[in-house]
């Protein structure tokens, strides 16, 4: 778990605000790719599995809804909440053909769980650069929560363990290794996980325990092949 350094504290007053917009527009532009998803999903016609219909209902909802909160807050700090992108859900020919139509089911799903594992560690990584902000921080911390049971709900849905086990995609493409990328550490801080649970689950455990952070500049180049 990444610590909050005091110095995130220490920073003029302008250059704190200047970094909590910033952060609150790198969650927001995930929270757009999540809920413009799910929106294209439901938009298809018989797309979306009745046995699946009330997660993706729920987690349609709730996306828009963390649109809705973060446009908020950046309004309220003088930062103006961009307009949502043009999605590609090809991500520019990387997965060629694909438009929420028949026989393409298992690609949304898959596109789920990377956006979901995504935005785990998405929040956790805009931790420290919020935390002069208290009412955001706040907010970003309710929302994390929420995509941490969005993660694991689609995962179940795929028969997948409801977590990541080290930097595994499990069947995502190779071109989103980078959702799982750094997700295999099994220290915390200076203490060694795996070796206090060494009888118990060992690095692989240790491994599941806890979702890393992802820098801004992650997440912008797992995002970015999704812009239209």
């Amino acid at each position: 778990m990444p610590t909050i350094a005091h110095s995130a504290l220490d920073r003029p007053l302008a250059a704190q605000a200047a970094e909590v917009v910033d952060s609150l527009r790198l969650v927001l532009l995930v929270a757009y790719l999540q809920s413009e998803l799910y929106t294209r999903a439901a938009a298809a016609t018989g797309f979306i599995a009745t046995t699946d219909a009330a997660v993706f209902t729920a987690l349609n909802t709730q996306e828009a809804q963390h649109v809705s909160r973060l446009t908020t807050l950046l309004a309220g700090r003088g930062g103006a909440a961009f307009p949502k992108p043009a999605f590609d859900f090809t991500a520019k020919g990387a997965l060629p053909g694909f438009a929420f139509a028949a026989g393409q089911y298992e690609t949304f799903r898959i596109l789920a769980q990377a956006f979901e594992d995504l935005g785990v560690r998405a929040y956790k990584g805009q931790i420290q650069a919020l935390v002069a902000d208290e009412p955001a921080l706040n907010a970003a911390l309710a929302i994390h929560s929420v995509e941490a049971r969005h993660a694991t709900a689609v995962r179940r849905l795929r028969g997948k363990k409801g977590w990541i086990t080290g930097s595994s995609p499990d069947d995502v493409p190779v071109f989103l290794q980078g959702v799982y990328a750094g997700e295999e550490l099994t220290t915390q801080g200076t203490f060694d996980v795996a070796g206090a649970i060494a009888s118990t689950g060992g690095a692989e455990a240790a491994s599941q325990a806890f979702d890393e952070p992802l820098t801004a500049a992650q997440v912008t180049a797992i995002v970015t092949p999704f812009i239209a």
